[in-house]
């Protein structure tokens, strides 16, 4: 069994082969987002159910930290696709067709 390693784009592909091309969201920001997000959901469910004003301040607080956070990452290089010269999405080999 070999392991594979794939360029990065520099922007999501387009094409046949785009969903393989995305690298399965191994990126931290995008984990980052994920988690915060959740937390962020299930704070302002807990809430709505308990009637609590706080908490859905504090959920609403939550969900803005989670969108700066992952702009901030993703600027920062943790969530973004680099890229070389050839490394594009419209070119053959970048879409996996040989």
């Amino acid at each position: 069994m070999s392991k594979h390693t794939y360029q990065r784009l520099s922007h999501p592909p387009t094409g046949p082969h785009a969903v393989e091309d995305l690298g399965h969201a191994q990126n931290a920001a995008w984990w980052t987002v994920m988690v915060l997000g959740i937390v962020a959901g299930a704070v302002g469910t807990w809430a709505v159910v308990v009637l609590s004003p706080l908490l859905g301040i504090i959920a609403v607080i939550l969900a803005v930290v989670t969108i700066v956070v992952g702009v901030v990452m993703s600027k920062m290089g943790m969530g973004s696709y680099t890229y070389s010269e050839g490394d594009t999405a419209t070119n053959s080999e970048s879409l996996g067709i040989k």
